[in-house]
């Protein structure tokens, strides 16, 4: 347990007791970025299969009241180059009564201090913020050595009809015995990519097979030619089995396009499926394009939409449809490693 300079609060790891006070935390605090929105947590996870989280709680000293909370996720990806552990800081809320009294800053340290005792002192620490959000940003500027370019972030509504049947291949769901090459096909496509995981047919096989609240968390669906080359493959997260996102308020240009591509539901409720990472072999963009179109049908009745957030330069970005008045935002991932942070180099958002 560790506390702040004054004394005025204590921080701690969390405790499955404090889950309804980490809820009323986040009913309270809403994401600060540009599309605010709070999260209504469903089931509490520990990581996604390959990962592993710590969280931890900032206690108020005069009462004992939990007046903020932040999550760290433990795992690896890619970075300049080699295969490093990663602490992504995420899930930070603070009581608005307690803002601007150092607890952000300390909840911080604290969760750095954790990932370089769990994954050892060469860990890339990670935190993913919101366009907008110009109090984390200034946090962040704390800690941070490099800031990544704007990734887009886009939820694309599920389809009311099914699309054109694709002409020279079959989509599908990924078979056991397709795990290798759908391993060596995701990790090939983003393998000079920032932050993306290296995949292998167990971790692959165990990230399919992780389920902590009975029904799957986790899909794979591929296109695959006559010959049974897979052609491009998409994994998905069925994030609304583990909370839900509400939008609080569009700005108004969002909100006027939403009247027409209905992209956020009228309870502002986002079902989310969110996309770990989607990829196409050269030259069949054609199969990614069909690929996202059957799983924006297919999956109609287990969420509201896809979320995918993807580097700007990204070649997948023309099958997402996105047009000047589809809403959007970004996100930029706020990082501390070295070797400093190549701009040239493509990210791929880890969630």
């Amino acid at each position: 347990m560790t506390s702040d300079s004054n004394g005025a609060f204590t921080l701690r790891a969390a405790t499955p007791s404090d889950s309804e006070a980490i809820d009323q935390l986040s009913r309270l605090s809403a994401d600060g970025g540009a599309v605010p929105y709070r999260l209504h947590t469903h089931a509490r996870v520990d990581g996604d299969g390959l990962t592993r989280s710590h969280a931890v709680v900032a206690v108020a000293a005069d009462d004992g009241s939990v007046i903020g909370s932040a999550r760290l996720t433990i795992g690896e990806c890619r970075y300049e180059g080699e295969y490093r552990p990663y602490g992504m800081l995420g899930s930070l809320v603070v009581h608005p009564d307690h803002r601007r009294h150092g607890v952000a800053a300390s909840l911080a340290r604290w969760r750095i201090d954790e990932a370089e005792r769990s994954a050892g002192p060469d860990v890339v620490v990670l935190a993913d913020i919101q366009r907008g959000n110009t109090g984390s940003t200034a946090a962040a500027r704390r800690w941070a050595t490099a800031f990544t370019e704007p990734c887009l972030t886009t939820p694309t509504p599920m389809l009311t009809r099914a699309p054109r049947p694709p002409r020279g291949f079959e989509i599908r769901s990924l078979r056991d015995d397709e795990l290798p090459e759908a391993a060596i096909g995701a990790t090939m496509a983003l393998a000079d990519y920032n932050f993306a995981r290296t995949w292998t047919p167990a971790s692959l096989g165990q990230w399919l097979g992780w389920a902590p609240t009975g029904p799957a968390i986790h899909h794979y669906r591929v296109a695959v030619s006559p010959s049974g080359a897979i052609l491009a493959g998409i994994a998905l997260r069925q994030e609304g089995l583990l909370r839900t996102m509400e939008i609080l308020r569009m700005p108004r240009t969002m909100r006027l396009a939403n009247t027409v591509l209905r992209v956020v539901p009228k309870d502002g409720m986002l079902r989310n499926l969110a996309v770990e990472h989607f990829w196409f072999t050269p030259g069949r963009l054609e199969a990614a394009r069909a690929l996202w179109n059957d799983t924006r049908w297919t999956f109609r009745d287990r969420g509201s939409n896809l979320l995918i957030t993807v580097d700007r330069r990204n070649p997948i970005l023309p099958v997402l449809g996105v047009r000047p008045w589809t809403p959007t935002t970004s996100i930029t991932t706020a990082v501390r490693a070295a070797p400093p942070l190549s701009p040239d180099r493509l990210v791929a958002p880890l969630e």
